[in-house]
């Protein structure tokens, strides 16, 4: 809405898509700990159905050459022309474009979406997790039981990351392996142990960078604000 509200100004229309199908996993914890869900591995293994990024394209706008100019405050071809004093239609682009002013328009200075301290907590402890005595020990339990099953993994990972699994459509072998994995997964309770050793972790992380998290939580909550209220004033 603010691209298209900054591109108006220069007497251009910025047309807004309709929102492409959702894909990828449906929460943020889905799928982290791998397949969990005994129906959707029998159904789908370790792909993700309907949900498949592939089977939904996307398919970005057209933009004519005035507006890439006026969304990115740059020529599309490199010029000697000072970037600061492009103009359209007599209207001074802004710095970095119609995008940039968008952006601040949410975020002012700062960075907009997900805080990178967050998302750089989400990699650390994950990662973290996997050397953890709790979680390595689930893994060699689960690893036994698949062995029992006819299936050779270390860990949940090295299953889902098989080779012989990356067609685009599920075969009847990785259906069968993604089937026991969840299987053995209960079995063992891996998930609420991996669970309950990653929470530990990310609590401990966040009480020694409580500030920073603080206001991660504060920037997040002034722009859904503030998108809010763009949204509402349309």
């Amino acid at each position: 809405m603010l691209r298209k509200a900054c591109l108006q100004r220069f007497g251009l229309d910025y047309a807004i898509n309709p929102a492409n199908p959702p894909t990828g996993p449906r929460t943020f914890m889905d799928r982290r700990y791998g397949v969990t869900d005994q129906a959707e591995a029998a159904t789908n293994g370790y792909h993700l159905g309907d949900r498949d990024p592939r089977t939904h394209p996307v398919h970005p706008p057209q933009l004519s050459a005035e507006q890439q100019q006026v969304l990115t405050g740059h020529l599309p071809e490199k010029t000697a022309t000072d970037d600061t004093k492009l103009q359209i239609n007599g209207v001074p682009i802004p710095p970095g474009g119609c995008y940039e002013e968008a952006k601040r328009g949410l975020a002012g200075s700062g960075e907009l979406g997900p805080s990178g301290v967050a998302q750089q907590a989400n990699f650390q402890t994950f990662k973290a997790s996997l050397s953890m005595p709790q979680v390595t020990q689930a893994f060699e339990a689960w690893s036994g039981c698949m062995k029992e099953k006819g299936y050779s993994y270390p860990n949940p990972m090295d299953a889902i990351s098989d080779r012989r699994f990356l067609e685009d459509l599920p075969t009847p072998l990785e259906l069968q392996v993604a089937t026991a994995d969840v299987t053995c997964k209960q079995q063992v309770n891996l998930i609420d142990t991996w669970f309950a050793v990653e929470t530990s972790l990310q609590k401990e992380l966040i009480a020694r960078q409580q500030a920073d998290f603080t206001a991660a939580l504060a920037a997040k909550n002034e722009q859904l604000a503030k998108a809010d209220t763009v949204l509402r004033d349309q």
